[in-house]
């Protein structure tokens, strides 16, 4: 009755724990103003924070704050560029 209720129907009863989960299926492109990233993962390593943390920021609006953090990488880059 449980796996009715969680489920709707019983097509995958008895079955055990399966996944066709494929990580490349929720890659989506970031874009935040003239800027863009592949996925979310590669905005979060850009950022320095963890995806949680990036997908917040996107997920709330915390333009200001993603703002300072792509000041902070092009500086970055710029740094290494120079070195």
């Amino acid at each position: 009755m449980a796996h009715l209720d969680r489920h709707g129907n019983l097509d995958r009863l008895g079955c055990g724990r399966i996944s066709n989960w494929d990580p490349r299926a929720t890659m989506r492109r970031i874009t935040f103003g003239a800027r863009s990233w592949d996925s979310l993962a590669a905005f979060a390593a850009v950022m320095q924070v963890h995806r949680s943390t990036a997908w917040a920021w996107l997920k709330n609006g915390e333009v200001e704050r993603i703002m300072a953090r792509v000041i902070q990488a092009d500086g970055r880059k710029a740094k290494a560029g120079a070195a």
